[in-house]
Protein backbone atom coordinates (compact mmCIF):
# COMPACT_ATOMS: atom_id res chain seq x y z
CA UNK A 1 0.00 0.00 0.00
CA UNK A 2 3.07 2.48 0.85
CA UNK A 3 4.26 1.75 -2.90
CA UNK A 4 0.55 2.88 -4.38
CA UNK A 5 0.68 6.19 -2.12
CA UNK A 6 4.25 6.95 -3.46
CA UNK A 7 3.43 6.36 -6.93
CA UNK A 8 0.06 8.69 -6.82
CA UNK A 9 2.22 11.46 -4.71
CA UNK A 10 4.74 11.46 -8.10
CA UNK A 11 1.86 11.14 -10.45
CA UNK A 12 0.28 14.51 -8.78
CA UNK A 13 3.46 16.45 -7.95
CA UNK A 14 5.39 15.41 -11.17
CA UNK A 15 4.04 17.70 -13.55
CA UNK A 16 4.66 20.59 -11.82
CA UNK A 17 8.32 19.87 -10.45
CA UNK A 18 8.81 19.75 -14.58
CA UNK A 19 6.16 22.89 -15.23
CA UNK A 20 8.23 25.58 -17.02
CA UNK A 21 8.91 29.08 -15.81
CA UNK A 22 7.34 31.52 -17.66
CA UNK A 23 9.44 33.62 -19.47
CA UNK A 24 10.49 37.28 -18.32
CA UNK A 25 10.25 40.48 -19.94
CA UNK A 26 11.93 43.57 -18.20
CA UNK A 27 11.23 47.58 -19.07
CA UNK A 28 12.03 50.16 -17.52
CA UNK A 29 9.99 52.76 -18.51
CA UNK A 30 13.15 55.76 -18.50
CA UNK A 31 15.28 53.55 -20.94
CA UNK A 32 12.80 51.04 -23.03
CA UNK A 33 9.97 53.70 -23.92
CA UNK A 34 9.94 56.63 -26.35
CA UNK A 35 5.94 57.80 -25.61
CA UNK A 36 3.77 56.68 -23.56
CA UNK A 37 -0.05 57.59 -22.83
CA UNK A 38 -2.02 56.26 -19.85
CA UNK A 39 -5.83 55.66 -20.62
CA UNK A 40 -6.99 56.48 -16.99
CA UNK A 41 -11.18 56.25 -18.13
CA UNK A 42 -12.79 54.35 -21.05
CA UNK A 43 -16.88 54.40 -21.29
CA UNK A 44 -17.75 50.84 -21.47
CA UNK A 45 -14.02 49.21 -20.26
CA UNK A 46 -14.22 45.41 -19.28
CA UNK A 47 -12.23 45.96 -16.58
CA UNK A 48 -12.29 49.52 -15.26
CA UNK A 49 -10.21 48.60 -12.41
CA UNK A 50 -7.08 48.27 -15.09
CA UNK A 51 -5.54 51.13 -16.67
CA UNK A 52 -4.30 51.22 -20.40
CA UNK A 53 -1.04 51.67 -21.18
CA UNK A 54 0.15 52.67 -24.39
CA UNK A 55 3.95 52.85 -25.18
CA UNK A 56 6.53 52.81 -28.26
CA UNK A 57 9.53 51.05 -27.59
CA UNK A 58 12.90 51.98 -28.28
CA UNK A 59 14.39 50.12 -30.85
CA UNK A 60 16.57 48.12 -28.28
CA UNK A 61 13.20 47.38 -26.42
CA UNK A 62 11.28 46.23 -29.32
CA UNK A 63 14.22 43.79 -30.78
CA UNK A 64 14.39 42.46 -27.64
CA UNK A 65 10.63 42.00 -27.34
CA UNK A 66 10.54 40.66 -30.67
CA UNK A 67 13.52 37.60 -29.49
CA UNK A 68 11.80 36.78 -26.14
CA UNK A 69 8.13 36.36 -27.64
CA UNK A 70 9.62 34.36 -30.62
CA UNK A 71 11.43 32.25 -28.06
CA UNK A 72 8.38 31.80 -26.31
CA UNK A 73 5.68 31.43 -28.32
CA UNK A 74 2.67 29.45 -27.05
CA UNK A 75 4.45 29.76 -23.62
CA UNK A 76 4.03 31.31 -20.50
CA UNK A 77 5.38 35.17 -20.13
CA UNK A 78 5.63 37.54 -17.34
CA UNK A 79 5.76 41.60 -18.00
CA UNK A 80 7.27 43.35 -15.17
CA UNK A 81 7.76 47.52 -15.53
CA UNK A 82 10.27 48.66 -13.28
CA UNK A 83 11.21 46.20 -11.49
CA UNK A 84 7.29 45.39 -11.05
CA UNK A 85 5.24 41.99 -12.03
CA UNK A 86 2.74 43.48 -13.85
CA UNK A 87 0.95 40.17 -15.82
CA UNK A 88 1.45 36.50 -17.14
CA UNK A 89 -0.19 35.25 -20.73
CA UNK A 90 0.67 32.80 -22.69
CA UNK A 91 2.39 34.19 -26.29
CA UNK A 92 0.14 33.75 -29.32
CA UNK A 93 2.40 35.84 -31.72
CA UNK A 94 5.67 37.78 -32.25
CA UNK A 95 5.28 41.47 -30.77
CA UNK A 96 7.52 42.79 -33.27
CA UNK A 97 5.85 46.56 -33.60
CA UNK A 98 7.09 49.21 -32.26
CA UNK A 99 3.53 49.95 -30.18
CA UNK A 100 2.45 48.00 -27.06
CA UNK A 101 -0.19 47.82 -25.03
CA UNK A 102 -1.22 46.64 -21.92
CA UNK A 103 -2.62 47.08 -18.74
CA UNK A 104 -1.99 47.94 -14.88
CA UNK A 105 -4.06 47.38 -12.01
CA UNK A 106 -5.28 51.04 -10.48
CA UNK A 107 -3.89 50.48 -7.25
CA UNK A 108 -0.70 49.17 -8.67
CA UNK A 109 -0.47 52.46 -10.95
CA UNK A 110 -0.70 54.80 -7.79
CA UNK A 111 2.32 53.29 -6.28
CA UNK A 112 4.28 53.00 -9.58
CA UNK A 113 3.68 56.74 -10.97
CA UNK A 114 6.99 57.92 -9.03
CA UNK A 115 8.92 55.84 -10.81
CA UNK A 116 7.01 56.41 -14.37
CA UNK A 117 7.50 60.28 -14.41
CA UNK A 118 11.29 60.07 -14.51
Amino acid sequence: MNIRWTLFALACVAPLAWAEVPAKLFYTSQTDFTDMTLTLKRAGALQPEFIEVDVTLTPEARERTKALTQAAMHKQMTLYLNGRQLNTATVQGVIDGPGLRFSIPRNQLLEMMPSLLK
